[in-house]
């Protein structure tokens, strides 16, 4: 059962993220919009991309609160502390399921930086 306080802390990070959704929407629009070459050429791909994975990471936590998915592990659907989903919204999975996932394919977890493929011979 879900607390009040964990309700409000949900609300409170709800709001947070629709803010900053606006913020990197503008902000991308803005970017996209200046269409000189000079502009153009002080524009790094790697803005862009920055913007873009905030917009996208936003817009996928902003999807799992409104199908009251956001805040619970995939995996073994225990309670993901409040204070990791405020750092990151696109947090998945508890901190006890999260190593143990990070190189199972199946479960479309994000490879780890340690895993590595395993080489043919």
């Amino acid at each position: 059962m879900i607390t009040e306080g964990r309700i409000e802390a949900l609300d409170a990070i709800r709001a947070v993220f629709e803010e900053q959704y606006e913020a990197h929407t503008e902000r991308l629009a803005r970017l996209m919009s200046r269409r000189s070459p000079r502009r153009l050429a002080m524009l790094t791909t790697a803005e862009i991309v920055s913007y873009r994975r905030a917009l996208a990471e936003t817009a996928r936590a902003l999807q799992r609160m409104a199908e009251r998915d956001y805040g619970s592990c995939q995996h073994c659907t225990g309670e993901i502390p409040i204070d990791h989903l405020r750092s990151r919204p696109d947090l998945r999975f508890c901190l006890s399921c999260e190593p143990a996932l990070s190189c199972e394919p199946a479960l479309s977890c994000q490879p780890a930086l340690s895993c590595q493929p395993a080489l043919s011979a």
